[in-house]
């Protein structure tokens, strides 16, 4: 038990440092969807636009610049004295600066966590389908979707009750992703789900430890494209495990405080 208690305060200490990265999600300071309209975009310079799958600027600080985005793709560059990541999402371009002087970086202290219980770590086996297939799911955006590869459901008992996960491939790993909601969600955890991964045994089997589950970076800022959970993905108890609902949010207003 020691063993793993180290292992999931080294995953705390790991995420605090993805938070508090200072061109991480907690720094960018606008999502601006572009069109074939020249606009401004608010702390950078110029005037912005789309062109197929081209951003431009023109009379920016830097001069006229262009940049190629590969569909499903994003990039990110110093510019006016930031950094500016361009990202195509959904068939649309994207514009999100970020700030290592964002209010919301700096307000950010550490992840909120439940402590370890045991009773959440549990083995589970993967269904595989006979074929991986494409999951559709939602997004906090409206309208927008995610689209992943499953190959299969992960199944597991917990206090007497059977279940099932939709799973989601782990890029070059046998281990899965889960995206899931309980009866925390909305409440002490974030609405839209968290994100815990699966890890694969020798023997076949799946260590699933929900005292790992993360927030998507959209619990902390209204500046993200996150998935949400798969509708089947809803669990009917607890999982008074891995991070709580972040005290603020980043939104178009400024921090607000989203815990009552």
């Amino acid at each position: 038990m020691n063993n793993i208690l180290q292992t999931w305060s080294d995953w705390v200490d790991s995420r605090n440092k993805i938070f508090a990265n200072p061109s991480g999600f907690l720094s960018i300071t606008n999502l601006v969807w572009l069109t074939n309209e020249p606009q401004e975009i608010t702390g950078l310079s110029g005037s912005w636009w789309a062109d197929g799958d081209t951003v431009h600027v023109k009379e920016s600080n830097t001069g006229d610049h262009a940049w190629a985005i590969e569909p499903r793709s994003e990039m990110t560059f110093d510019f006016d004295g930031i950094k500016v990541e361009l990202a195509s999402r959904a068939g649309q371009l994207v514009v999100r600066p970020r700030d290592p002087n964002s209010p919301m970086l700096k307000s950010f202290e550490s992840v909120l966590t439940f402590d370890y219980d045991e009773k959440f770590r549990i083995h589970a086996q993967l269904e595989k389908s006979s074929v991986p297939s494409e999951v559709v799911v939602g997004s906090v955006v409206e309208g927008m979707t995610h689209a992943y590869v499953s190959p299969g459901a992960l199944s597991f008992e917990f206090e007497g009750k059977k279940y099932k996960l939709t799973a989601f491939d782990k890029a070059g790993t046998e281990d899965v992703t889960i995206y899931f909601k309980d009866a925390t969600s909305g409440a002490i955890t974030y609405g839209t789900g968290r994100s815990v991964t699966a890890y694969a045994q020798a023997d076949g089997s799946y260590i699933l430890d929900f005292n790992f589950a993360g927030n998507f970076p959209c619990s902390y800022t209204d500046f993200a494209t996150c998935p949400v959970a798969p509708f089947e993905n809803k669990l009917d108890f607890l999982v008074t495990a891995g991070e709580k609902k972040p005290i603020y949010r980043f939104t178009v207003d400024g921090i607000k405080s989203q815990v009552a």
